[in-house]
């Protein structure tokens, strides 16, 4: 399988990259930079931006599947003003997919978006969620909506919990509801990275929306 990873020099993508060859595929990395991946068998580099719809129409041809890692950084602007990196870059990787025929696509939101909306341990949901995330996770939520609607035939949305620097755990929790259910709490990076490598080939959750925690 051929699996383009979009946004691939971040803190998750560059993991994703590592497990999807891990799992036995061939990648294209798909960032704004190329710097720091080293020569690998089945890796491809691809410099591009997703707010560039040249770059992702160029990128696309040839895959069977695309992950989406990419996400706004937490910094100043996107505490005080709106962001739409997420949507927007979302909205072009989905029709550069419909152009080339592309049909599988794993979305990574996040915790707080979505279905996971009040979801989290006491000082996510009630304080930095309504704070410090809030144009981010606003966005991420326009996000899943172009997920939804994008008419692509294979689609799922993996909703990572607080983000930790952890080791990766086999023992993660699949939550796509929360009756009965302790609020979720934290994963390792290392543990997202590996799950989003597995839904490249996994339907377990399609059409649907997955939040992952220990």
């Amino acid at each position: 399988m051929k699996v383009l990873v979009v946004g691939a020099t971040g803190n998750i993508g560059r993991k994703t990259v590592d497990e999807t060859l891990k799992a036995g595929h061939e990648v294209t990395a798909f960032s704004r930079s190329s710097r720091g991946f080293a020569p690998t068998p089945g890796l491809m580099l691809h410099k591009g931006d997703v707010r560039n719809t040249d770059d992702l129409y160029a990128a696309m041809p040839g895959h069977d599947a695309v992950i989406l890692t990419f996400g706004a950084p937490l910094n100043r602007d996107t505490i005080l003003k709106p962001t739409d990196i997420c949507e927007v870059g979302t909205r072009n990787v989905v029709a550069a997919m419909r152009d080339d025929g592309v049909t599988r696509l794993i979305a990574m939101t996040s915790i707080g978006a979505g279905f996971s909306k009040g979801r989290g341990r006491w000082p996510f949901r009630n304080i930095i969620a309504r704070s410090l995330l809030r144009n981010i996770l606003a966005d991420r939520t326009a996000q899943e909506q172009v997920v939804t609607a994008s008419g692509l035939p294979e689609w799922v949305i993996v909703q990572p919990a607080e983000l930790t620097d952890g080791p990766r755990s086999t023992d993660l929790r699949h939550m796509t509801g929360f009756d009965g259910q302790p609020q979720p709490a934290t994963v390792s990076r290392a543990s997202v990275a590996a799950f989003l490598a597995f839904m490249a080939t996994d339907k377990t959750y399609d059409s649907g929306s997955v939040l992952i925690s220990d």
